[in-house]
């Protein structure tokens, strides 16, 4: 339901202007009204805020301490952020080389085993032979880098090297091992420069290594990384927790104090008075009154002021039952009721469970439903989202089982043919296509009759006379329709023919001349729409016998083969289905509720009520990620776009994608082997060289 709101005028001393804000914060009863442009917290607050924000978020429910002045906070912050900025950048890189040494090692591996002698020769004894090894990781996802590259080289360097590929896979890197004389080193290396390829140095630890001692260590180091990465946690979370608390109590002052900041800038100032327009809820503006009394004493005034119908800015609050609070957020979901609108909030937690569980109506996928919604409320915060999702489960869930036993279905048609009997009827028997339809366009019916009642209701409220016709038209219209089918098809009197035609044609005329000069071509268009809202509930029928099909079809397959292979099949096609209801069916009766019902009389837009103390200020900037604050040279990655290079002077190859990157990750970019030629793309991988 709404809550009645009112609008208190504060007067009062500008030296006194923030101590009141402090006390309207206390309370969160009041929300300030702009009575000018609002502005910014401070840039040195702002910084602040952002910078102990990014420190903190590197914690886990960091406890409390005393609030640190500003001073302190910045000799603090200017101590911790570079030794945080250096663990997280060795965090960073560490977990750079935990991703590209997998990736290295898959397509170095292969080869072993391609040319087993030299894999075992180290640089030293190649060099001794007057030759040299240069191993190369590449992607090339289409399978035309690699061939291009043998071809050029086969030119470059004629028979005088020998080059061995492991197996190519579209997607998967290509280990290339290339042995040539020493002398061609330079050659080679101009042509991968003309690829924009680029020569860095090697880690020590893969320096000079044979090929089979590069994968070993490689293998070696991939196992000891998790530790490390461990050990670097436990370092930032040992250098930031001793002053966690601190800060967590002082970036909830510094919260407030950007809110009053901010407030401050709305308030009408003059040399020595400050004016704050509130809006407070109407039961406890006294509450307000004397709090702003108690604080600062004969130094104010408050006058309640009377808005009427020129509160066109009055913000909304809602207060429903604990159990309808996820409804609340579906109904605020499409838009927040505005001013003179209802709280649809009840009548969508009735709404939606009662069509989910027509459409559903299953005993055992019901009782499945609200396991899990059981589970969820039980193991997760109950003010969650998950929580929260749990307890529409349970109701959806409620009511699914209540028709499953009306229709008598339990795993669709399992239910009925082991005797489970129906109520109502069996939505998979021959002449239940009639009565599903019949009852799916009766609660369209009332679902929509009761909308434009609302709708009826809320435009006398409002004095809005051509929606309040237009309204009564509809109604009417379908008050006739209804009357004229139940004399052709249900049997009613032949006396209610005279009163639905009477009001067909009347409502047709309220129609059309509710919508002024162009009511002949929209008042017919407007009905027709009503007409076709009804309709639309037939989606409660067509989806609910998918459903009961779905499970027919999973329970014959199940019945088919030998009974271990039948009840997997069965269970993974009513698997299918349940998943299949807790989506669609949901979508569905949201779609019912927000266009045909909430058409009706529902208009939205309007905004939740938002009282000081909630620390919701503007930000000068926006913030990144949680280490936006740390200085930006310190946080480097490790370079993700290396490709693994063995060969005589211990150097590595990588693609440059330094100037295309996302995420800090390479981004796949066309490379050319030759000018003019478009032979494919391909980037390094890994994260450490040989």
């Amino acid at each position: 339901m709404r809550v009645p709101l009112t609008q208190l005028e504060v007067v009062g001393l500008r030296p006194r202007l923030d101590d009141a804000l402090a006390a309207l914060q206390e309370l969160r009863l009041a929300e300030v009204v702009t009575l000018v442009d609002p502005g910014e917290p401070a840039p040195d607050l702002a910084d602040l805020i952002d910078r102990t924000e990014a420190v903190i978020a590197l914690v886990d429910q960091p406890t409390t301490g005393p609030v640190l002045s500003d001073t302190v906070l910045r000799t603090t912050l200017d101590r911790l952020e570079p030794q945080v900025a250096k663990l997280l950048a060795d965090e960073e890189e560490l977990r750079g080389e935990a991703e590209s040494l997998p990736r290295s090692i898959e397509a170095l591996d292969p080869l072993q085993p391609l040319v087993p002698e030299l894999g075992r020769l180290n640089d030293r004894q190649l060099a001794n032979l007057g030759l040299a090894s240069m191993a190369l990781v590449l992607d090339d996802p289409d399978l035309r880098i690699v061939p291009e590259l043998i071809r050029q080289l086969a030119e470059l360097l004629g028979r005088g090297h020998l080059m061995v590929t492991s197996a190519a896979t579209p997607g998967s890197p290509v280990g290339c091992l290339l042995v040539l004389r020493r002398g061609d080193l330079p050659k080679v290396g101009a042509l991968l420069g003309t690829e924009r390829i680029v020569e860095v140095g090697v880690p020590a630890a893969y320096a000079g290594k044979s090929l089979r001692a590069t994968v070993e260590a490689m293998r070696e180091r991939l196992a000891v990384l998790p530790g490390e990465r461990q050990r670097v946690r436990a370092q930032l979370a040992a250098t930031i927790k001793p002053v966690a608390g601190s800060l967590h109590a002082t970036l909830a002052t510094l919260r407030a104090r950007a809110e009053r900041a901010v407030a401050a800038t709305q308030a009408d100032l003059s040399s020595r008075t400050f004016v704050l327009r509130l809006w407070v809820p109407t039961k406890q503006t006294a509450r307000v009154e004397q709090a702003l009394a108690d604080r600062l004493g004969r130094a104010v005034a408050v006058e309640r002021l009377d808005t009427g119908a020129q509160a066109e800015d009055q913000p909304v609050l809602l207060r429903n039952r604990a159990g309808w609070q996820p409804f609340q957020q579906l109904v605020g979901l499409l838009s927040w009721p505005a001013r003179g609108d209802l709280d649809p909030t009840g009548l969508t937690a009735l709404a939606l469970p009662l069509f989910f569980g027509i459409m559903v109506g299953d005993v055992v996928y019901g009782a499945i439903l609200i396991a899990a919604g059981w589970w969820l409320r039980s193991h997760r915060a109950r003010k969650s989202t998950l929580g929260e999702a749990g307890r529409v489960m349970l109701l959806g869930g409620a009511w699914t089982v209540l028709f499953g036993v009306l229709y008598g279905e339990a795993l669709g048609s399992l239910g009925h043919s082991i005797g489970l009997p129906a109520l109502w009827f069996y939505r998979g028997g021959p002449t239940a296509l009639q009565p599903l339809l019949l009852f799916a366009l009766a609660i369209g019916l009332a679902h929509v009759v009761l909308g434009l009642v609302l709708g009826v209701w809320t435009a006398a409220r409002g004095h809005q006379h051509r929606h309040l016709a237009s309204k009564v038209g509809t109604l009417l219209v379908l008050a006739g329709l209804f009357g004229l089918a139940g004399v052709a098809a249900a049997g009613f009197p032949a006396a209610v023919m005279s009163p639905a035609v009477a009001a067909l044609v009347v409502g047709v005329v309220v129609a059309c001349v509710s919508q002024g000069a162009l009511g002949l071509l929209l008042g017919p268009l407007d009905l027709l729409g009503a007409l076709g809202n009804v309709l639309s509930y037939l989606r409660l029928a067509a989806v609910g016998l998918a459903s009961t099909y779905l499970a027919e079809v999973a329970n014959q397959l199940g019945a088919r083969g030998p009974l271990l292979l039948g009840v997997l099949v069965a269970a993974l096609f009513h698997a299918l289905n349940l998943a299949l209801a807790a989506f669609s069916p949901t979508i569905q009766a949201l779609r019912l509720h927000y266009v045909e019902f909430f058409g009706q009389f529902y208009e939205g837009g309007g905004r939740l009520f938002a009282p000081l103390g909630g620390f919701r200020c503007p930000r000068p900037r926006a913030r990144a990620r949680h280490c936006a604050a740390l200085p930006r040279h310190q946080l480097t990655r490790s370079d993700p776009g290396r490709v693994i290079c063995l060969k005589g002077h211990h150097h590595g190859t990588r693609i440059d994608c330094s100037r295309r990157r996302s995420r800090g990750r390479p981004v796949r970019t066309r490379h050319r082997l030759c000018p003019g030629a478009d032979r494919g793309r391909g980037h390094g991988r890994g994260g450490g060289e040989a």
